[in-house]
This record gives C-alpha cells, structure tokens and sequence, in this order.
C-alpha cells in the first residue's frame, strides 16, 4: 500500500468526485455541482461579450449557426463547471474551431468533465466527500509484485484469492472497495453511464475505441489489484493473476476459475466453452462443435492444432503485423469537443436538438482491444436469445437502457467485471500492451500532452491499518511505466509455452494463387466485384462477402526520410451498440473462399469487433472507424508497389452499415 504520512499537504482542491453528477430519472434531469471550482475570473470577463453577442438577436429556431440554444446562464455554468483553464496559456479567442481530428487540447479527457448518470445509486462512484490526493505526489511502492499466469499458481495462491474476494463479495455495493463497486466502476464507463460534453454533458463517453483504451483499463485493474490486497490473508503481496490465453499452455480457461463454489466462478459464462481452447477469433457465428479441448493434443491433433494455429495467427497479426505503432496498436485520440467557441456550440446543439447522428471523430480502435480482446469477451460471456426476444431472467444485468441483458456477463460490458474471470483476461491484455512497449520493436506510446495528462478519479486505501479511503487522481504518464506501479510480468514457462510461439508465427496458407505483383493481375482479381466508388453506402449481412475491386495505393515519400505505413482506412462504420458485431478484412481474397479467410491466412488483414453494450435508448447507433496497416500483408502477397487491390469485406455478426467507401492512406502510425 501507499504510505499516508504525506497525505495532509498532499490533498488537492478538486471535488472528490467529477466536477457534474447527474440524478436522472425517466422524466427529467437535475444537475449537481461541487462546491470546489478552479478560480476562471479573468477569463469570463473576456467571455462575456462573445456570449452577449451570440444571444442577442434572439431564438430562432431555424439557424442553429446563429443561435445558442442554452440559456445564456447555462453557458455561463458550463464555463464556469468546466474551467476554460483547462487550456493553460490559451485565451478564449485563440481556442481553435473543431476540425477533422481534434482542436488543440480536445483530447485531453479530465476527471472534471466528466458527468455520471445514477440509476439505483450504481454505478457511480458514492457520493461522499473524501480525500483527493494525486498519484504523481504518492511514495513509490517499495516491493515489486509478480503477475503470473494464472494456470501456474500454487493452491495456497488461489486459496488467498479467494478468500480475499469472498471478503469483497460480502461487503456492500455502497462500500467502494466491495466487489459489486469494483465491477460498477467498469459498467460505469463502458456502459453509457459517464458523459462528457463541457456545455452539455449529454454524449456518451466509452473507454473503448480510442487511445484511452489501455490506460485506463491498467488503472482499473491496478487498483482492483489493491482492493484485493486490503483484505487477502498474509504478508506477501498478492498480484493478479493473468489468464495467458495467448500461448498454448494458457488456451484454456483456466481451473482456478472453474469450481461452482468458489467466489471465482461466475454462472453466466458459456457453457460450452468451459473446457474448450479458446478462440481468439471468435464471432458468434461460428459454431465449435464439438469444442476443441486440450485432451485432442493427443486424440485429434488436427482439430487441435488447427485451433492453436488460428489463435497464434491472430496474435502475430494484432501485435506483429498491425501493431506499427502507437496510433494502430493502442487506438486513434479521443475528440472530447472541449471547445467553447460560440459557433460550434451552436453546431453541436443543433445536431443534439436535429437528433442526427453526429459522426465521432477518432474514434477508432487499435488492433490490442479490437482482435483477441473482444474475441475472448464474446466467448466467454452467455450467449443471449435471439434479438427479438426479450431477456426474462431476473437475475440477468440490467444495462443503462434500464433492460435486462442475458448476454451476460463477460458478453456484455453493463456486467463483465462481475465475473471475477474478466480481471485477469484484462491482466492478460495489459500484459501483452507491457510486452509491445518493451520487447516488440517500435513499441513506444504516444508524446501528446493530451494523452499524457488524461486523468481519472479511484478510490484507494489511505494505509494497511484501517479502511480509510480516498481518491487518488491518476494520469496516463503516471501508469506508462509497471515499475513504477510495483508490478511486473512473468512469462509462462518456456518449457512450455512462451509470447515467442505468436512472435515467430507468420501465416502461410493461402486462399489463391501468388499474384505477380501487375496491375493487369490486379485488374483480373477485381472480377467479380460488387461494390463500385462514387455513392457509397453498404449494409453488410452474414453470408454475403462484399469485394470493393481496385482500391487505388498512394505513392511512397521517395525521400526515405519518414516512409510511412500504408494504412487501409474503413470510415463511417455504423453500427448497433446493443448487439456484438464483426466483420472481416481481406486484401485480393478470392470472393468464392472468402467465408474461410481468418489470421491464419495471408490474405486477412484484420478485423471489426465490438462487444454488446447497452443503448441509452431504442434506435441508438455509433459510428466510429477502422485503420489497419497493410504493409506486411502486401509483401507477403508478393503485391507491387502501387498497384491496385482488392478490398474484400466479409461479414461475421451485428448489424452493420459502411457509409463510405475504403480507402489506403499513408499514415504515421
């Protein structure tokens, strides 16, 4: 545990819970703001003009460019809630207009623009005034605890595991270090429950699909970690341990999770996979029978080595192949629309009061949350029943759309921290993130001082002695480094296993013959395409392999001095949140055996997933985006240099649309 001894000079001003709460019920919304505020005098005189300006001519509901549709008094509040000292140095004049991709400072998410909706008092964090202390000022940890995987440790190691959940089961969801509040804090962010939007506070944020992805799930576990070690039994540190799904020793789920009366078991998990090798590439289409299980190494290798093959595929390609660099691995920035410029208040209103679905700029995922992650998500969890029946289990989650969802609970982000398993799949996630950014060439984060200064509120134990809490205000530059969180990766057994089985993969089968690198072959592999240019809309549907034929290549920068990746972009992918989607991407695949292609063939070139969340209400989509870098699947098809390609899209599960046409970009990943 962090020491208290520098607490008192330590505390922070900020309320001790984000700056906006909010108590919704069906009918209506009131807001709730603390009383700390950052001082912003000077910068609301030099706002007020702009504001009188904007709201003099009156309502007119006709010109959203010319109308500021808040009260001119909840402006005021937005700045002031807000702070436009979120921007040091920036006056208000020079705050940049929304532009593709983010304005200066608009990616920055902070714990004080964010708003949580409360239903039944969870998921937010409970509102009581405590401590707020940052990490950075905190003692480092003196001890350095070893995450191992969770298939290698001793009785004695699962025993102290679960006595200590057990503890944590029995305390209540009001107390933050229960159980049922650790899992809140996950349903909270991942399931619509937080907002952000500083003169609104009504759109929806989510950790998922954006560069946030990562940090913020460390932060998560590292301090569930530390719950656990309140209350486990022993003088030793106990260190989460991770499900190591991506060797072959660690395909199985893992026996400690597997006793019925062990507080590690949870009921809403497939049955059919209890037993079965995982499948990193898993969609709900595809049926295992019968699953492929560990005892086939022996009695049918074919089935198993076949399953092991397509699990090692995709970790090459979402670590080696597509994992360039900090933008493809860990996700494009997060638009916060931070900006208080008048007119792009207006425009964002208007889209609110129109109900037009705003298209959500970076939102993008990278291929560390989009491939095994979500894969292992969707065949964990229960499958639920078909789409048009209604969930009628009692004891099923209720979502933030106030439904009950079977899918549940690994299967549904409303309640996949509620089995004890999604912890130490996450450890396995953030392990493989440690992994890239210390063994795997190019693994380095990202510089911009949005992505370093994001920051979150957790609760925290002040000390071992008793169960004081408070909140700790931590920072993704304060959890880039394990060390210096006081954890440490060890790897499986080389005897047995090790991350070098996927490191040293690289796909060799292959759908159709090598291409000789011509545009005239190019041309003749186009045969058969069905989706043209100009007007590009798509609504995909399973069973029907779309091919978008001759999809045109930039040219190199000649130079040499930043080369660049070639990055296949897929914009305006529309989807339903309240179901789990997927599709695949191929390059030049023939459209007869496309329905084959997966990571163990060296035509794919990734995938679009998402796990089943809740919808704030019925009709709601999202659009977000899909960047794969193509490089190496172009070289290992032996396709010349700027020679066109077959772009080939083969549906999986979900209602999806595709509202623009794909596109090969050079980017800097």
């Amino acid at each position: 545990m962090h020491g208290g001894g520098a607490m008192a000079n330590a505390a922070s001003t900020a309320p001790a819970y984000p700056s906006t709460t909010f108590s919704k019920s069906m009918n209506n919304t009131t807001t709730t703001a603390s009383a700390a505020r950052r001082p912003c005098h000077v910068r609301r005189r030099a706002t007020s003009s702009r504001i009188r300006a904007a709201t003099s001519s009156g309502r007119d509901d006709t010109n959203f460019n010319n109308l500021l549709w808040l009260p001119r008094r909840d402006v005021l509040a937005g700045l002031t809630l807000t702070g436009v000292t979120a921007f040091p140095g920036v006056a208000f004049a020079d705050l940049p207009t929304i532009y593709e991709g983010c304005g200066r400072g608009e990616s920055k998410v902070t714990d004080d623009l964010l708003g949580c909706d409360v239903i039944n008092n969870l998921p937010c964090p409970p509102r009581k005034k405590v401590e707020v202390v940052n990490f950075a000022d905190l003692p480092r940890p003196k001890n350095v605890r070893v995450r191992r995987p969770a298939h290698e440790l001793t009785a004695d190691e699962v025993a102290r595991y679960k006595k200590a959940l057990a503890k944590m089961k029995e305390l209540s969801p009001s107390n933050p270090s229960s159980f049922a509040a650790q899992a809140a804090i996950h349903e909270a962010y991942c399931d619509g429950h937080y907002h952000i939007d500083p003169t609104e506070k009504n759109r929806k944020f989510d950790v998922h699909f954006s560069w946030i992805f990562a940090p913020w799930h460390r932060m998560y576990i590292y301090f569930y970690e530390r719950m656990v070690n309140h209350y486990v039994d022993g003088k030793d540190a106990f260190a989460l341990p991770y499900w190591s799904w991506d060797v072959p020793a660690g395909m199985a789920m893992p026996d400690m999770f597997k006793d019925a009366t062990s507080p590690l078991y949870d009921q809403y998990r497939n049955p059919d996979h209890l037993d079965a090798v995982v499948d990193l590439d898993y969609h709900l289409g595809r049926k295992q029978l019968p699953p492929v299980t560990l005892e086939m190494k022996t009695s049918k290798p074919e089935f198993y080595e076949d399953a092991v093959d397509r699990n090692l595929g995709t970790m090459y390609h979402q670590m080696i192949r597509t994992g360039k660099g900090a933008r493809c691995f860990l996700g494009d920035r997060f638009c916060t629309e931070a900006n208080f410029n008048i007119n792009e208040i207006n425009k964002r209103s208007g889209r609110r009061l129109r109900k037009e679905v705003g298209e959500l700029k970076g939102d993008a995922s990278g291929s560390l949350e989009r491939m095994a992650h979500t894969a292992v998500h969707v065949w964990a969890g229960r499958p639920g029943p078909p789409k048009d029946v209604k969930c009628t289990d009692p004891e099923a989650a209720l979502g933030h759309d106030r439904e009950l969802h079977c899918a549940n609970d690994m299967g549904f982000l409303g309640s996949a921290a509620r089995d004890p398993l999604f912890y130490s799949h996450h450890s396995n996630v953030d392990r493989l993130w440690h992994l890239w950014s210390t063994k795997l060439k190019g693994g380095k984060g990202f510089d911009e001082p949005e992505w370093l200064n994001t920051s979150f509120l957790f609760y925290d134990f002040v000390n071992d002695d008793d169960d004081t809490m408070r909140l700790v205000r931590v920072t993704v530059r304060d959890v880039l480094d394990t060390a210096k969180l006081g954890y440490t990766y060890s790897e499986p057994d080389k005897t047995t296993s090790g991350y070098k089985d996927w490191m040293d993969y690289k796909p060799t089968r292959r759908l159709s013959a090598p291409v000789t690198g011509t545009a005239t072959t190019a041309a003749a592999a186009a045969k058969g395409g069905d989706a043209k240019g100009g007007e590009f809309s798509l609504e995909l549907k399973v069973g029907e392999t779309v091919v978008v034929p001759s999809v045109t290549r930039p040219a190199r920068d000649e130079s040499g001095m930043r080369p660049g990746v070639e990055v296949l972009v897929i914009d305006s992918i529309d989807f339903d949140p309240g179901s789990t989607t997927k599709f695949d991407v191929a390059i030049n695949a023939p459209k007869e055996s496309a329905e084959k292609v997966g990571p163990q063939y060296g035509e794919y070139a990734g995938s679009f997933a998402s796990v089943q969340a809740a919808k704030e209400k019925p009709g709601d989509r999202r659009v977000v985006k899909l960047a794969i870098p193509i490089d190496d699947v172009l070289a290992d098809l032996g396709v010349g240099a700027g020679v066109p390609v077959n772009v080939v899209i083969v549906p999986r599960a979900g209602d999806v649309k595709i509202g623009k046409a794909p596109k090969i970009e050079i980017q800097y990943c």
